[in-house]
């Protein structure tokens, strides 16, 4: 299980978190992260949906929310590289095309 607040991952039999000391609520329901690639995958193809799901799965399964983030994080650069590499290249044929 995770500490919901610092994050780190626990033994179920602690009473509190070994590293922040905030107690461990007994009831909780233990949530299976195994942080999975395909998350980082869809939040690049997708960084709208990357973002959600970090916002939503941060303190609920942070392996899985960081690697959705992340891939938010390289989706949005990519979608404001891309295209002014593009628009570079073209200005770059153009003037080449001219023999400027």
């Amino acid at each position: 299980m995770y500490c919901r607040n610092c994050g780190k991952e626990i033994d179920n039999n602690l009473a509190q978190c070994p590293y922040c000391n905030t107690p461990v609520m007994q009831g909780q329901t233990v949530v299976e992260d195994n942080g999975s690639t395909w998350w980082g995958v869809l939040g690049c193809c997708v960084p709208i949906a990357g973002l959600v799901l970090y916002i939503v799965w941060k303190d609920t399964k942070p392996k899985s929310g960081k690697k959705a983030g992340i891939g938010a994080l390289i989706g949005f650069v990519l979608s404001v590289l891309i295209p002014i590499l593009f628009y570079l290249c073209m200005i770059i044929l153009a003037f080449a095309s001219y023999g400027l």
